[in-house]
């Protein structure tokens, strides 16, 4: 039987295929690709997300990144520094680099001297003075790389160099920038961390599912996290809105059974100073501004997810056998063969 490319050419040959993939394709068009664009286009415009609709061009890229006539040449002078120092075992590379550095750091000496008093009363110049110092120690390194001494110290300052001005940087800008706009990047920063944690309980059960000696208890634990797919998603928001209810939550209510609000009362007043945990203990998981992202990292505990399972465990099997075996042979322990074999070769799930 041959096969045929399905494509625009032969259409009229396979118009029903088309058709058939038309509400898929809409439907991941408008819930995913819209939003997206529409994201785009919102970060060029002054929005609130219901009445405000201002066009700005940049502006909101400029309060993201700074005054970079202030920044850029600081930021490049020093990263120049500390190629310079790494490089100094090659002396031609290094004088050009050293010499791009001090220029480049000398232009942001003048930049850091006009930006300066035009400063609103607001801006911290300290950061960039900071990283404009750093930059101009960049000849450190060159004076211990001739005198032959703490040669070491010179190498892995030249290392760090760029890592201090990065940082310098993103302090500088974010306490003189749009802070919502930062408090939006650490929470995306946030909830990628938690979720490549939350993505590890799923790992481990489908390994040990594989694991499993018996083939009918792995078709069992196959069907068991199948089963939870039938319950509506909704029905599972509704159970973990209950969970962290302030009244009647069992979240509160288990807090309060084993004695640990004292302790959050207790954490609250003396090191955290936030103001949540306070009597009566009923805090709002889901309502306080300081306790949503916690509650959110562990909204689905124990984060063993269904598809999760069945995706990582269709990738173990198939592993061969032969790897196994030569594993056994090679004497690998049950840790070597999940980090060396079966966790490098399930990455494309």
């Amino acid at each position: 039987m041959s096969r045929r490319a399905v494509n625009l050419r032969n259409i009229r040959h396979t118009w029903l295929i088309f058709i058939l993939l038309l509400p898929t394709v809409g439907g991941v068009a408008l819930f995913r690709y819209v939003p997206a664009i529409e994201a785009v286009r919102h970060a060029f415009y002054n929005w609130d997300g219901a009445f405000t609709e201002e066009y700005v061009g940049f502006d909101n890229f400029r309060k993201l990144l700074g005054n970079l006539s202030l920044w850029g040449p600081l930021l490049l002078g020093a990263a120049l520094a500390g190629f310079a120092g790494l490089s100094a075992e090659k002396r031609r590379v290094y004088r050009i680099l050293h010499a791009l550095a001090l220029a480049v750091l000398g232009w942001a000496a003048v930049r850091f001297a006009l930006d300066v008093p035009r400063l609103p009363e607001t801006a911290n110049p300290a950061p960039a003075a900071i990283l404009l110092g750093l930059g101009l120690l960049c000849w450190l390194p060159v004076w211990f790389h001739k005198q032959g001494r703490l040669r070491a110290a010179a190498h892995l300052f030249a290392f760090l160099l760029p890592i201090a001005a990065g940082f310098t940087y993103l302090i500088g800008v974010r306490s003189s920038g749009d802070q919502l706009m930062w408090r939006s990047f650490r929470l995306i920063l946030i909830l990628i961390a938690a979720n490549l944690l939350k993505m590890w309980p799923s790992i481990f059960t489908a390994v040990c599912i594989h694991r499993l000696r018996s083939e009918r208890w792995q078709y069992a634990y196959r069907v068991l996290f199948v089963v939870p797919m039938i319950i509506p998603m909704l029905v599972a928001l509704l159970i973990w809105k209950f969970f962290y209810d302030p009244n009647v939550g069992a979240l509160n209510t288990l807090l309060t059974a084993s004695g640990l609000d004292n302790v959050l009362i207790w954490l609250d007043k003396w090191v955290l100073h936030l103001g949540v945990f306070v009597e009566p203990f009923k805090p709002a998981w889901l309502g306080n501004p300081d306790l949503i992202i916690p509650a959110l990292v562990f909204w689905g505990f124990p984060w063993v997810g269904v598809v999760g399972v069945l995706i990582y465990l269709a990738g173990l099997q198939n592993i061969g056998d032969d790897v196994y075996e030569a594993a056994d042979l090679d004497g690998i322990s049950w840790w070597g063969k999940f980090w060396r074999i079966e966790l490098p070769l399930i990455m494309t799930q």
